[in-house]
């Protein structure tokens, strides 16, 4: 399976199980907010079900109710950390409804497990561009040190292009969707432009 295929699978049942919760409001959370469940990676989509007060325990029945009669395996538990339900999708899909105490209700929908991928296209883009960025940083410092002859000597200017490198690659591991361009961009740009501008200095 990969993403294309389980994609719409994911949205499809989001979509089935909140036209079962008429009148709920449905606000979507980023995926980086959203716990999977265990066995590998996995697409997933959710959000909160603000402003269910005591009629939460009415939307969890509904749940349950929709996908046991689709066939499903139900497992529904209350625990310290509030109630859990799990649906098991015969298709590998798995919708999750959690509510901590004195939280909303979450709703997750998960992909089956995807299979691993040899190359992490985030990942990979990452790479080049800071492969790129460590090679153009120093060498563009060539061109203002032959204009401006106060540059002559001076090892600054091969150097300049660190901050610049810096913000990007920090700015965008800060972001979850980003994190492995970032990753990427920050060891590229490491493994290249450092020695680059070493020797250049």
């Amino acid at each position: 399976m990969n993403r294309a295929t389980v994609t719409p699978g994911v949205e499809q049942r989001l979509e089935t199980t909140l036209h079962a919760l008429p009148g709920v409001r449905y606000e979507p959370l980023p995926t980086a907010l959203l716990k999977p469940p265990p066995g590998g990676s996995r697409i997933l989509r959710g959000g909160r079900l603000p402003g269910l007060g005591e009629h939460a325990a009415d939307v969890y029945d509904a749940t349950h109710e929709l996908w046991q009669q689709s066939g499903c395996r139900v497992d529904d538990s209350v625990g310290r950390d509030g109630r859990v339900l799990v649906v098991h999708d015969p298709a590998g899909y798995v919708i999750t409804l959690t509510q901590f105490p004195g939280d909303d209700p979450v709703l997750t929908v998960a992909s089956p497990p995807l299979q691993a991928r040899l190359i992490d296209p985030a990942l990979l883009a990452g790479l080049l561009g800071g492969l790129a960025l460590g090679c153009v940083g120093p060498c563009a410092a060539v061109g203002p040190m032959s204009v401006f002859s106060s540059l002559a000597g001076s090892a600054v200017p091969f150097w300049a292009w660190v901050p610049l490198y810096l913000l990007i690659g920090v700015g965008s591991v800060w972001r979850p969707e980003t994190r492995r361009f970032g990753a990427g961009l920050l060891a590229g740009g490491a493994a290249v432009g450092i020695l680059v501008a070493w020797v250049f200095s």
